[in-house]
C-alpha cells in the first residue's frame, strides 16, 4: 500500500497547484466565483434548465440536470477569464506525468490499444497535450503526431518532439486533416462539448475518430465520496459526463461510439472514506469492501471513461 499512498501523495501536488491559483476569483464574502467573472448557463448536453443543486467547492457551484443526468458546473467562467486562466496556469499536470510514467503509459496504452482494430497508423492530434508525453508513446506506435497546447511554457518542451498548433483547432491549416483526435482529460474543461465535437468532425479525415478520456460522474468514489471526491474541482472540470451523458453527446454530434471502458478504480480511496479517514491520504486498505476492482470495471464504475467516437 505505500506505493498507491507515494502515488496519491504525487497526484495532491497536482490538485494543490490548481486550487492555489484559484483564490484571486473568489468573493470573499460568498466563498464562490465572483459574479464578474462568471456567467449561469442550462444543461450542456440536453440544454434543459431544470436542474438541482449538489454542492459549492473551491468556489464553484455543481448542479446536476433532472432531466439527462449531467452534471456540470454553473455559473461557469466567461470564455475571456477561462483563457486568461489557462494561458497562464502552472505546469504540475506534465511534472506528475513524468514522475509517475509507469502508471500514465499504461492507460495511455490502454486507449491506444482501444483504437488499434480500426487505426493503427496515420495521422494523431491530441488537444491538450501539455508537454507531449502521450504523442511521444503515439509515435512509437507508427503514428504521425501532432499536438495543440495553449500553455506556453508546456507547448515550448512539446514542440521540439512533435508538430504543435498554439490555436483553436478550427484555426489550424486547411491542408492538415487527422484520423484521431485524442483528449486526455481535457473534454472535461471544456465550456461547449458539443461544439468542440462538431468543429473535431470538420478536421477528421473520412472515417476518422475521437477518443476521449473523462472523469465520470457515474464512478463509484464520485457517488460514494460526492464532494469530497477531488473529481469536483470548481473551476476547470466544468462538465462531467457519465455514460448515459457521453453516449448522449455523441449522437447529439453524429458520432457513432465504437469503444467504450473504464479505467482507474480508485477503490483504495473509497475505503479510506468509508474507513473515516481521509480518501487521499489514509491508510489505502480496500480489503474490507464488498466489491473489488473487477467488479468495479465490470459494471463501468472506474473512475475515468474512455470512449472511441467515430464520426458517421
Amino acid at each position: 500500500m505505500s506505493d498507491l499512498k507515494e502515488k496519491h501523495e504525487k497526484r495532491m501536488k497536482l490538485w494543490d497547484a490548481s486550487i492555489s491559483s484559484h483564490q484571486k476569483w473568489i468573493d470573499e464574502n460568498t466563498g464562490v466565483f465572483a459574479d464578474e467573472y462568471v456567467e449561469e448557463r442550462a444543461c450542456p448536453v440536453c440544454n434543459s434548465v431544470d436542474s438541482a443543486f449538489m454542492f459549492n467547492k473551491e468556489g464553484g457551484t455543481y448542479k446536476k440536470c433532472k432531466k439527462c443526468s449531467m452534471v456540470y458546473v454553473s455559473p461557469v467562467f466567461k470564455d475571456k477569464y477561462l483563457n486568461e486562466y489557462y494561458a497562464s496556469n502552472h505546469t504540475v499536470q506534465s511534472e506528475t506525468v513524468q514522475s509517475d510514467w509507469d502508471f500514465y503509459n499504461s492507460i495511455y496504452a490502454k486507449g491506444l490499444d482501444m483504437a488499434a482494430p480500426y487505426y493503427k497508423s496515420g495521422s494523431i492530434l491530441d488537444i491538450g497535450c501539455s508537454a507531449g508525453l502521450f504523442l511521444d508513446l503515439a509515435k512509437t506506435y507508427g503514428f504521425n503526431t501532432f499536438g495543440v497546447e495553449l500553455n506556453k511554457a508546456e507547448s515550448e518542451i512539446a514542440k521540439k518532439k512533435h508538430k504543435l498548433f498554439e490555436c483553436e483547432i478550427l484555426d489550424i491549416d486547411k491542408e492538415e486533416m487527422f484520423d484521431l483526435v485524442t483528449m486526455w482529460d481535457v473534454f472535461e474543461h471544456i465550456k461547449d462539448g458539443e461544439r468542440m465535437l462538431n468543429d473535431i468532425a470538420l478536421k477528421l479525415e473520412r472515417g476518422g475518430a475521437v477518443f476521449l478520456q473523462i472523469p465520470s460522474s457515474g464512478s463509484l468514489a464520485a457517488r460514494v465520496l460526492q464532494s469530497k471526491c477531488n473529481m469536483f474541482d470548481g473551476l476547470e472540470h466544468v462538465n462531467l459526463y457519465n455514460k448515459q451523458t457521453i453516449y448522449k453527446m455523441a449522437e447529439k454530434c453524429g458520432y457513432e461510439v465504437i469503444g467504450f471502458d473504464t479505467v482507474i478504480s480508485e477503490a483504495s480511496v473509497v475505503a479510506n472514506f468509508m474507513n473515516y479517514e481521509d480518501p487521499y491520504v489514509g491508510t489505502f486498505n480496500s480489503d474490507f469492501l464488498p466489491f473489488k476492482e473487477d467488479y468495479i470495471f465490470q459494471n463501468d464504475l472506474g473512475y475515468k471513461i474512455q470512449v472511441l467516437m467515430r464520426k458517421l
